[in-house]
């Protein structure tokens, strides 16, 4: 075990560095990995009375220990899991870089999840939707776009907030999206979308003859800075809130509704899975779970012996 430093703290820093620079992870990613770390040293602190925990501290009683306070403080299956997953992650961290012997975690099983299926909008809760901005302004203009965007390409809010202007072809009626790990996908978009961006971008020409310099983002304030994923997020909020249910005020409701519908719609599973950037084609058979409901429902309008007995 190498005696440079002991300290919790500074492992948890150099995980984080080593996610960012070896593993290009999201800083979305990044903060949610460092508070689930952090959160388990708070309790180290508290379980053992001490001001600075170590690695000594990493044992299996420990990680058993701040799982069950989890659950005695009513966190849900999932956020216990993804707790537990950022640990095996430091884990195996610390034993590539041989500061640790054996893995505080092994064995450990992960809580018990119920399938949920994603949240998305019907068809007409979508068309309902693309009606409600007031297109007679450059904010209703621009929440429309954001709505159809999501809807249309099925883009994560991270995504969406870091579209930029060269991420445009115009010429092929594609966008070329930076994911996950900096993977890069390609999406086709609609001529009706074309349109839209076209309009959009034209208006926002006109603003920047007025010296307000927009940078080469999409999606930008008045104070010419980007709009944050939560910004977005809570547009894109407002609106479904108003013609739906609020579990499913969310972007990512627009991306499942994306996915769905393209499924509904006889789409190969294995081309949704790469509009959508998953890495895994068991991250998008969820969405046929959705489909299969779908499917049993014309089979109930449609079949004459469908409710027989």
């Amino acid at each position: 075990m190498t005696q440079l430093n002991f300290n919790l703290q500074f492992w948890i820093l150099r995980f984080v560095h080593n996610l960012q620079v070896v593993r290009s992870g999201s800083p979305h990613t990044l903060a949610a990995y460092k508070n689930d770390l952090e959160q388990f040293v708070v309790f180290l602190k508290d379980r053992l009375g001490i001001e600075t925990p170590r690695l000594e501290h990493l044992t299996r009683n420990n990680v058993r220990g701040f799982l069950a306070q989890l659950v005695k403080q009513k966190y849900t299956p999932r956020s216990v899991g993804r707790k537990l997953a950022a640990l095996r992650s430091f884990f195996k961290y610390l034993l590539r870089e041989e500061v640790i012997t054996s893995d505080p975690a092994l064995n450990i099983s992960s809580p018990r999840l119920d399938k949920v299926l994603p949240s998305y909008l019907s068809k007409d809760e979508m068309h309902k939707l693309l009606q409600l901005p007031d297109t007679s302004s450059s904010e209703g203009l621009r929440d429309l776009l954001i709505l159809k965007i999501f809807y249309s390409t099925g883009l994560r809010v991270s995504e969406l907030a870091q579209l930029k202007l060269q991420n445009i072809n115009f010429g092929d009626g594609t966008l070329r999206i930076l994911g996950k790990r900096n993977k890069t996908r390609i999406i086709p978009i609609g001529k009706s979308l074309i349109r839209d961006l076209q309009t959009f971008l034209s208006q926002r020409k006109v603003l920047e003859l007025k010296e307000v310099e927009y940078t080469q983002h999409l999606f930008v304030k008045t104070n010419k800075e980007p709009f944050t994923r939560q910004q977005i997020a809570s547009i894109v909020n407002s609106y479904i809130k108003r013609i739906t249910d609020k579990k499913k005020a969310h972007p990512h409701a627009l991306r499942h509704t994306f996915a769905t519908h393209l499924l509904d719609e006889g789409a190969d599973l294995m081309a949704v899975k790469e509009l959508l950037g998953h890495s895994s084609l068991s991250t998008t058979q969820v969405y046929t779970h959705v489909s299969v409901e779908h499917l049993k429902r014309i089979y109930k309008q449609a079949h004459p012996r469908a409710d027989e007995q």
